[in-house]
């Protein structure tokens, strides 16, 4: 055993000896830029062959010792390979030399990408000299030692094996140890521990990925789930290029990183989703293709499909009474016991808010009216006991029964028929009837309504702090619409908003809360001194070329800066490219941009990657309290330190007690908004309020 790991030491010293002499001898020039464009690395070869310093090269960008017919294809590779357009590129340009001298040269240009995020870190270039076309081999100034401690120092497994299900790894860095619990010496010392690792699921990809004649190429980047040393189960990417050497056969030349925490907050995501975080029930979406599934198999079968839309009564006063964490009690109860009532083939989701539904399949009338009866009961017969504290809440059940409908309308029918059901004082169920068209004719009353107040500009604007965690202090405010009508009182913005966009008059309300806003923070900023900015929510609809006039035109009149101005969106409108053209028209612009309730949607590691977005507020569903009540909150601080790490502004919302603000600080976000840093109010509110902060 001494012997064979002895001469893998050998074989090893000797590849990087190799390797050494190879980079010390080629007559190349090689320089490492960065992607501001400065040299920021230069062997002496570059050096002597330009007559410069490797600090004068570092100190001036290339552009300066590029001749500048050459300057501009070369500025447009470099664009197309930070945009993953190209990964290398290979352009013949001519160098201007310190005296002056014009050199032509081979530039092979190479992106090389962050091992950790994947993000583009910087480019090497390696420049061979055409001016003079002897290839003469020139030493590399970089030791062996220098070159063992960069690969060593890579957060990350970098190896050198050759191709095969048993191939010897005539390499492999220490870094295997921390991934994997068994030394360098020992993973090469047994050629066939890295397939006796992998997970038997997964071996057939690494196993093709493993073999260049199988796959068909010579550059791979495979991920798969390998087992630590304890039995632990690790997700690596697998990224190498089989390279040989001379008549020597090729060998993989690769890096394995661990992807295990990447991975599971991608599923976590994934999960939440389609699910809703607090009762771990189906969300809308999730439900909605539910009932489109099972009315397809209702079709083919002549099966009943029906759906059950349940509200909770009095479930505001629960949150105003005791708060919204027991407003969260009473959800996730209200859950328990939907679900005591329901058979095994039916599905339960939570829509949202106080909203609940049941999919029903292959039940007559008799027996949804007795599954509503037993959910009433549940809900409402027995009081929950909620942290020492007696809650009662009722019910309202709206049943509707597939008749030829799709999804949208059986799911609208449920819900008009609930709907009568809070009408009539709410605690029982009403079946669905075509009659039922009371609903139908108040929203009309209050599109016309609306239609009026924003003629009249009669919707105020009602503003709410955002704070620094570190300082408290106030660096922003979220702008949200309120209308009280003098026949219909208060108007919730959750009724009015869509009932914007539906009727069209969503450009024209956004436009007056857009002046509002900026108008109030110009005010904000003149009476505090404060270099606050304002957020403001976009309509999908309202984002087009027009939105960018109306942004230019509130700008221009209150005199704010772009940066100033925050326009808040929901993850649903980043999957429309045309609204997403807009909001990188309005960053483009010095405009910022938010992403709002983060968390709640589409979220996936890959998506948020590639947002035109500047802040993301992560909705505070995360805030749910830790083992015993403590702080820390795992899949928040992943998820926070995931916007952060991509240079993003973190903001949680909902922040509305000392236990959130401690979760908040803890988890390591930078803002928070909630009703412990103030309710939304108008804006001569806040500067009384903050008048008697100061005094």
């Amino acid at each position: 055993m001494t012997s064979d790991t002895t001469d893998v030491r050998v074989l090893a010293r000797d590849h990087l000896e190799r390797l050494e002499a190879i980079f010390r001898l080629a007559p190349l020039g090689i320089g490492i830029v960065d992607l501001d464009g400065h040299t920021v690395m230069s062997n002496d070869t570059l050096c002597r062959w330009l007559g410069y310093t490797s600090e004068e090269l570092a100190a001036m960008p290339w552009t300066e010792f590029t001749h500048p017919d050459d300057v501009p294809i070369n500025l447009e590779m470099s664009r197309r390979m930070r945009a993953g357009e190209l990964q290398t590129f290979t352009l013949e340009k001519r160098f201007i030399a310190k005296d002056g001298t014009l050199r032509w040269a081979r530039l092979s240009s190479s992106l090389v990408h962050d091992d950790v995020t994947g993000h583009p870190s910087y480019i090497i270039g390696i420049v061979e000299d055409i001016t003079d076309r002897q290839l003469l081999e020139q030493k590399i100034s970089t030791a062996e030692e220098k070159y063992r401690l960069l690969v060593e120092r890579v957060p990350a497994v970098v190896y050198i094996a050759d191709i095969g299900a048993e191939g010897r790894w005539q390499y492999v860095s220490p870094k295997i140890e921390k991934m994997l619990g068994f030394t360098a010496e020992e993973w090469m010392a047994d050629a066939g521990l890295w397939l006796r690792q992998v997970h038997p699921e997964d071996r057939a990809k690494a196993l093709l990925a493993d073999n260049p004649a199988e796959s068909g190429t010579y550059q791979q980047s495979t991920s798969y789930r390998m087992f630590h040393r304890d039995g632990s189960v690790v997700h690596v990417r697998d990224d190498a290029m089989a390279m040989g050497h001379g008549s020597e056969e090729p060998a993989w030349h690769g890096v394995l990183v661990d992807v295990t925490r990447e991975k599971l907050l991608e599923m976590e995501l994934g999960h939440l989703a389609h699910h809703d975080a607090l009762t771990g029930l189906p969300n809308r979406t999730w439900f909605q293709r539910l009932v489109e599934e099972a009315l397809e198999r209702a079709d083919a079968a002549g099966t009943e499909v029906a759906v059950l839309f349940i509200d909770l009564d009095r479930f505001k006063d629960v949150n105003d009474t005791f708060g919204h964490s027991y407003g969260d009690q009473v959800i996730v109860e209200s859950a328990h016991r939907i679900m005591t009532c329901i058979r095994a083939a039916d599905r339960a989701a939570r829509l949202g808010g106080d909203e609940f539904a049941i999919l029903v399949e292959g039940a007559d009338a008799d027996e949804l009216r007795a599954l509503a009866t037993r959910v009433l009961l549940a809900l409402t017969g027995t009081p929950m006991f909620l942290s020492g504290v007696m809650v009662t809440v009722g019910a309202s059940v709206g049943i509707a029964s597939a008749n030829g409908e799709d999804a949208d309308t059986l799911l609208r029918n449920a819900d008009l028929a609930m709907y009568q059901a809070k009408r009539g004082g709410g605690g029982v169920a009403v079946p669905y009837q075509p009659e039922l068209h009371e609903a139908v004719v108040t929203r009309f009353k209050t599109q016309e309504a609306l239609q009026k107040a924003v003629a009249t500009a009669s919707v105020d604007v009602a503003l709410q702090p955002i704070v620094d965690l570190a300082t408290t202090d106030v660096v922003g405010l979220e702008a949200l619409a309120r209308w009280t009508d003098p026949d219909l009182g208060p108007v919730s913005p959750g009724l009015f908003i869509p009932l914007a966009e539906q009727s069209g008059l969503i450009r024209d309300l956004g436009r007056l809360m857009l002046h509002r806003a900026c108008e109030d923070l110009a005010t904000w900023r003149t009476l505090t001194g404060s270099a606050a900015y304002v957020t403001i929510n976009a309509s999908p609809l309202q984002l087009d070329g027009t939105y960018l006039d109306d942004v230019d035109d509130a700008l221009a009149i209150t005199g704010l800066e772009p940066s100033g101005l925050v326009v808040e969106v929901t993850e649903g409108v980043m999957l429309e490219p045309k609204a997403r053209e807009c909001l990188a028209e309005l960053r483009a612009r010095g405009v910022r941009v938010a992403i709002d309730d983060f968390g709640t949607g589409y979220s996936s590691l890959s998506y948020i990657r590639d947002l035109p977005v500047d802040i993301v507020k992560v909705d505070r569903l995360f805030l749910r309290p830790g083992p015993q009540g403590s702080h820390e909150q795992p899949v928040l601080r992943a998820v926070i330190d995931l916007v952060n790490s991509l240079g993003l502004v973190s903001l949680l919302e909902g922040v509305e007690g000392p236990h959130d603000l401690a979760t908040a600080r803890l988890a390591g976000a930078r803002l928070a908004q909630g009703y412990l840093f103030g309710r939304p109010a108008p804006l001569e509110d806040l500067l009384a309020r903050s008048a008697r902060q100061v005094s």
